[in-house]
């Protein structure tokens, strides 16, 4: 028995095999972190494209028609392909400025989420709308569920808000 023992301490051909054991699964979660992080990363910056490009197809003209509305809404799933459309928020609005400079909504459109109302007071930055005109304010929030289930578990969510004015001309009218 004793020699078994003494031969067994000495044997080093199983080694690497115990130690390869030992660090297999932290390289797992590492590697599993990392495309985690690098696909809640892509989400952030698909949610900010949306927001932009929302804001500049709108802008791009002068009277918005539902139908023009629903392809620019069909445009922005596209982009944030190849995760869940049905889990981005987007908001676009008209924002308009009266006399003083009250911010309020002139008409909204949404989807998967509620519109603005209409005539409601909104909060922009200074000094980004001027009086008797008018801007599109796009908002827009996603919730990156990860792809695999093991971190972030309920998920986390991403937002962007983004301003831009009329190309040609002072206000864009909704029909």
């Amino acid at each position: 028995m004793m020699r078994f023992i003494k031969r067994f301490r000495t044997d080093i051909a199983g080694v690497s095999a115990i130690e390869f054991a030992f660090v297999l699964w932290p390289m797992v979660i590492t590697l599993f972190g990392v495309s985690e992080i690098a696909n809640y990363i892509l989400a952030a910056r698909k949610v900010s494209n949306i927001a932009s490009s929302a804001a500049d197809l709108v802008t791009q003209d002068t009277v918005i028609t539902d139908v023009e509305m629903d392809d620019i809404m069909g445009a922005l799933d596209v982009i944030l392909r190849p995760f869940d459309p049905t889990e981005a928020k987007i908001v676009i609005s008209h924002v308009v400025a009266d006399n003083n400079g009250n911010t309020t909504v002139d008409w909204s459109d949404a989807r998967n989420a509620p519109p603005r109302a209409e005539g409601s007071p909104v909060t922009v930055p200074d000094d980004i709308v001027p009086d008797n005109q008018g801007i599109i304010m796009t908002e827009v929030s996603f919730t990156y569920k990860t792809l695999f289930g093991m971190f972030l578990t309920d998920g986390l969510t991403v937002s962007d808000k983004f301003y831009l004015k009329p190309r040609r001309s002072t206000t864009i009218d909704r029909q």
